[in-house]
């Protein structure tokens, strides 16, 4: 019997290349099959580095929900994204709230107590006031809403990104597809 090749370590847990491969292979054969990049470029090798990074992020809110004594296995999953907040949160992140049962639980769960002040609504307002043909007190309730969306965000990206960073080592050939240390890394940040 051959030891399964490890691609990242969560919690101390491995992740192994056979189970990244059935993630790209489970890719293939969805929906969005033929835009993906063909097997054995340095695209195909990207996105097997994608499937790491969400698989790990997924890992590691899992992790999480169990830690603050949430399901770990929730029925319903009732995320809906905007493209706004895809952008707000940027790829991996939006990608594991839109796909993971327990992201939107754990993301509650994170920016509880994120509160709006009255102060900068109104600033909002004020700074804003071409998007708003109504009096404040009428738009109010909309730009609070926004406002602690756009808070919530924020926090749980970086909550996420902070927890994955300590929670997560990548092995080598697993790396972030935009980390420079490996041949294939075209984008960046």
């Amino acid at each position: 019997m051959t030891a399964q090749r490890v691609a990242a370590l969560v919690d101390g847990r491995a992740l192994t290349e056979d189970a990244v491969e059935a993630g790209v292979a489970a890719l293939r054969r969805g929906p969005l099959a033929a835009r993906l990049p063909r097997a054995g470029t340095a695209d195909a090798r990207n996105l097997r580095r994608w499937v790491v990074q969400v698989m790990t992020y997924k890992a590691v809110l899992t992790n999480a929900a169990a830690a603050l004594g949430l399901d770990t296995e929730p029925a319903g999953h009732d995320s809906e994204l905007t493209f706004g907040d895809a952008l707000r949160m940027g790829g991996v992140t939006a990608a594991v709230l839109a796909s993971h049962p327990v992201a939107p639980a754990v993301r509650e769960r994170v920016v509880a107590d994120i509160v709006v002040s009255e102060s900068a609504v109104r600033d909002y307002y004020d700074r804003n006031r071409d998007l708003y043909s109504c009096a404040y007190d009428e738009a109010h309730p909309a730009i609070e809403n926004e406002l602690r969306r756009a808070a919530a965000d924020r926090r749980f990206t970086l909550w996420l990104e902070r927890r994955h960073a300590e929670s997560v080592t990548l092995m080598p050939g697993f790396e972030h597809p935009a980390d420079p240390r490996h041949a294939d890394a075209t984008h960046r940040h």
